[in-house]
């Protein structure tokens, strides 16, 4: 039975991929005008105790944590990913934010690994509540991927954004990060079972 369960949801899966794929490639009007509604989510989460920046886009990904932070959104910021981990430390220390108020995991390389590898600095740090920082086309696979993979943590998601991205060449780029991105929705469902659907943080217990 499980076995039969398993063709049929990578049958599912794959069918979705192919379904995605003809969109994205044979229809590009269309898909101009409603990735945003596909990918695009925000998605606030009440007295969170900790910001989560992902790695990438370093010109806007700390610099709204950083903003956030000084609001008093939450008490302390992970960054999350390498690459471009020195940069976001440097842009949130430039904001004054405090270094001690900063946590850096510098080894995962995907979201799903981004997930993996801070799971268990969230935990140790007694995080139950989580604001994502992403970029627009990366939220729906970012906050599917760590609700998912840390069950036991509410997290939601705010994104960020550059102002680059509202000039002609800018919304090229833009565009074409969506293109990859609706790609890999369908891949992380088929290789890692994280599905697109995405749930709404619950509110805090005793509001």
């Amino acid at each position: 039975m499980k076995r039969l369960q398993r063709s049929l949801f990578f049958c599912a899966a794959t069918l979705f991929l192919l379904l995605i794929v003809a969109l994205v490639s044979g229809y590009p009007v269309w898909f101009s005008k409603v990735w945003r509604k596909a990918l695009v989510i925000e998605s606030p989460i009440e007295n969170p105790d900790a910001i989560v920046v992902l790695g990438g886009e370093s010109q806007a990904r700390p610099v709204l944590a950083a903003r956030l932070y000084q609001k008093g959104v939450a008490p302390r910021i992970f960054i999350i990913g390498t690459g471009d981990h020195p940069t976001n430390r440097r842009a949130l220390l430039q904001a004054g934010v405090p270094e001690d108020r900063i946590t850096i995991e510098k080894e995962s390389k995907t979201t799903w690994e981004n997930a993996q590898f801070a799971k268990p600095l969230l935990e140790t740090a007694g995080v139950r509540r989580a604001l994502l920082v992403t970029s627009s086309f990366h939220a729906r696979r970012a906050l599917a991927t760590f609700q998912q993979c840390i069950p036991g943590i509410e997290f939601g998601v705010t994104t960020s954004r550059i102002g680059w991205w509202d000039t002609p060449p800018g919304r090229l780029q833009e565009e074409e990060w969506a293109r990859i991105e609706m790609w890999k929705i369908p891949a992380y469902w088929v290789f890692h079972g994280i599905t697109p659907w995405v749930k709404k943080p619950q509110a805090p217990e005793g509001t």
